[in-house]
């Protein structure tokens, strides 16, 4: 019987580690070299993007109406970094623009206006650019734009699967996760798998290897609107899922057994 126990205790040892080298991310930490990756990232303007963009003006509200669905409220207090009245404002205040298919939105007074490719910061400059001829000369005015409908999704192995609205203007596969839950520990780490649409319209597939430190380096690290995470399950969930109810209940069953059996066994003997 002790015999038995020790055979039995060594095959669950060896068969833990086994597991234990496919859980831990970034298992070649001490080998990984960061000044390869990107060091800034900045998401770029897709097509069907819903974009909210307002434009505010510290010293000639009435020149910058004509660029705004509703007019903003001022606060009453000041904002040196444009030199005029901060303003108070919602996304649900303005109108929204969907980018196109050719990357183009249609704003007020200019028309078409070309914004796909463009990182946020490059837009409101853009579009900054186009009004300049319809401000008065010398007013200080400013164009903010948010992407409304930046989603990510996960789905598969994780605790929480759902989709995301991301309210910065980025978001990382690791961040994503961590919102989900994190991997469940039937999630297999060196698969994960990314679903991105390309600008043509056609969607790619990558795979991911979340134990490999590179993942940092990766172009898919950072992850763009509407990217869909999708974690597999590994071989020791799929076979859970192959065993039916009443088979786990049996097997519990002689394992309760053989359990109750070796403790008479010690205390009759």
């Amino acid at each position: 019987m002790k015999k038995s126990f020790i055979l039995f205790s060594l095959l669950t040892l060896l068969f833990s580690c086994a597991r234990y080298k496919d859980v831990p991310y970034f298992q070649n930490a001490a080998t990984f070299d960061g000044s390869k990756g990107a060091m800034l990232y900045d998401m770029t303007i897709k097509p069907k993007d819903e974009l909210t963009i307002f434009v505010y003006s510290g010293t000639d509200e009435k020149s910058v109406l004509m660029f705004n669905s509703r007019e903003p409220r001022p606060l009453g207090s000041f904002d040196k970094s444009i030199g005029g009245i901060r303003m108070q404002w919602n996304r649900g205040q303005f109108h929204r623009y969907l980018v196109e298919n050719d990357g183009c939105i249609e704003f007020p007074v200019i028309g078409k206006i070309k914004l796909e490719g463009l990182t946020i910061e490059q837009a409101n400059k853009h579009i900054e650019q186009k009004i300049a001829p319809y401000v008065q000369s010398g007013a200080s005015y400013q164009v903010n734009t948010i992407i409304n409908n930046f989603e990510v999704t996960v789905m598969g192995e994780v605790k929480r699967p759902n989709t995301f609205t991301v309210t910065r203007n980025k978001m990382t596969i690791l961040e994503a996760l961590a919102k989900a839950g994190d991997m469940t520990i039937y999630g297999r780490r060196d698969n994960v798998k990314l679903l991105r649409q390309q600008p043509d319209g056609e969607y790619s597939i990558h795979e991911i290897d979340m134990r490999d430190a590179n993942i940092i380096n990766s172009p898919y690290y950072y992850l763009q609107q509407r990217d869909v995470v999708y974690v597999e399950p590994n071989v020791a969930m799929c076979q859970n899922a192959e065993i039916g109810t009443t088979t786990r209940l049996w097997l519990r069953g002689t394992s309760i057994t053989i359990s109750v059996g070796s403790l008479l066994y010690r205390v009759l003997r």
